[in-house]
């Protein structure tokens, strides 16, 4: 009987996990992932600034009965505008955090009144403040924002400038005597109660649109836009509907003109002046 030997064994094989996908694969699906988590992350932050949202309202009363003009500066803030008692000018915001407290400040220096506002909108979504001024009625009135609608109502007497980086500025039932609008980015709208001596509004990006009434008082009228339309239906002095008129700052004028927006000028109903 012959012998023989079993063969011996070498060392097990083994199979390396190595990861057969395409690169391309593996690019897409690691993008998705972070996408993903990305997108839980900020509904995660967006719930819980959601239910840690609160509102507070902030009330002050500022004597003005001194004053020859009031200045109000603002910085982040939607401001409303209306007529309130003589001599006093109340200030009530209404100032909405979340995850982080939204800053606020109010102070004043002679005839300035500042409001500084703050708040990280990608961190607290719905933050913010929106500001309601009850100004003395006839009393100068100049308001500076950098961002933020300006609404005005039913204002009945005196001068008012706005003036705004980004932001809207609408005006209703006007019966001002005067009223400068300017917006670096956003629309100028203007309904007057009663004839103005004068209306002048200045747009970098945003349309004009204003109606006046007709009444005893005739207008110099001066409309120009660079990139937009002009269509004015109030007659200046020289007979034109154009926009050719030479606004000077004798008489009562309009004075518009836009960037890059269409001006519409329209007649509202017949008003007698007193």
């Amino acid at each position: 009987m012959s012998g023989g030997r079993r063969a011996s064994r070498g060392p097990a094989e083994t199979v390396a996990d190595y990861d057969v996908r395409p690169p391309a694969v593996r690019t897409i699906l690691t993008v998705v992932g972070t996408l993903v988590f990305v997108g839980a992350l900020a509904a995660l932050l967006l719930g819980v600034s959601i239910l840690m949202r609160e509102t507070r309202v902030a009330t002050s009363q500022v004597d003005v009965g001194a004053n020859g003009q009031l200045v109000i500066e603002a910085t982040d803030t939607d401001i409303e505008i209306v007529e309130g008692e003589p001599d006093l000018l109340t200030v009530t915001s209404r100032i909405t955090s979340g995850v982080r407290q939204t800053d606020y400040q109010l102070g004043r220096r002679g005839d300035s009144i500042r409001i500084a506002t703050a708040c990280q909108k990608w961190l607290n979504p719905g933050c913010g403040v929106k500001t309601r001024l009850q100004v003395p009625p006839g009393l100068p009135l100049e308001i500076r924002t950098t961002t933020g609608d300006v609404k005005v109502t039913a204002m009945s007497q005196g001068v008012l400038t706005v003036r705004t980086v980004d932001g809207r500025i609408t005006a209703d039932d006007l019966g001002v005597d005067e009223l400068t609008a300017d917006s670096d980015t956003g629309a100028v709208k203007a309904t007057f109660a009663s004839q103005p001596f004068a209306f002048k509004a200045t747009t970098g990006s945003g349309a004009i649109d204003a109606t006046i009434p007709t009444g005893s008082r005739t207008y110099t009228v001066d409309a120009s836009s660079k990139s937009g339309q002009v269509d004015s239906e109030i007659e200046s002095q020289d007979g034109s509907t154009d926009g050719g008129g030479d606004a000077g700052d004798e008489g009562n004028f309009i004075r518009v003109e836009s960037t890059s927006g269409d001006i519409r000028l329209r007649n509202g109903p017949a008003v007698e002046e007193p």
